[in-house]
């Protein structure tokens, strides 16, 4: 099967915009026609890319890029863009939202020591070793 290919009109450019990561939301769907519900997927763009969309050059639904803001409708996906940019802009932006690890790499690195720390032990204990009890020591004539 050929592939089609776009041609350019206009002010399309035909670069889609590249985004950061992307993952589902669960608490945001589309319901089809035919009552299945679509779980929505929440794009992570950077500061241009959000500035670029919000501005009109960048589709909001299909994230193709233009040269000029606002064209009728999307080449791509038919969006008016024109019409329902600003409102599905507004609708669906929910500004900065952490992602990844709310820990740093040494906490990380701390709570893995702890981990293999704690498995060890248990592993000793189920094989029935004795194991020698925390203690401190204090050097004699420290007080």
């Amino acid at each position: 099967m050929a592939k089609r290919k776009l041609k350019r009109e206009g002010n399309f450019t035909g670069r889609p915009v590249t985004t950061e990561w992307t993952d589902t939301d669960p608490e945001a769907f589309t319901v089809m026609p035919d009552g299945r519900k679509m779980e929505r997927t929440v794009f992570g763009l950077t500061e241009e890319q959000v500035g670029r969309i919000r501005a009109g050059y960048t589709c909001v639904k299909c994230l193709e890029d233009y040269d000029t803001a606002f064209p009728d409708e999307c080449k791509v996906c038919h969006f008016p863009m024109r019409e329902h940019q600003a409102a599905e802009f507004a609708k669906d932006y929910r500004g900065e939202i952490r992602f990844g690890p709310s820990t740093t790499i040494d906490e990380e690195y701390e709570i893995a020591e702890e981990m293999i720390q704690r498995e060890a032990h248990e592993k000793a204990t189920k094989l029935g070793l004795i194991l020698p009890k925390p203690s401190i020591i204090v050097p004699r004539g420290i007080k």
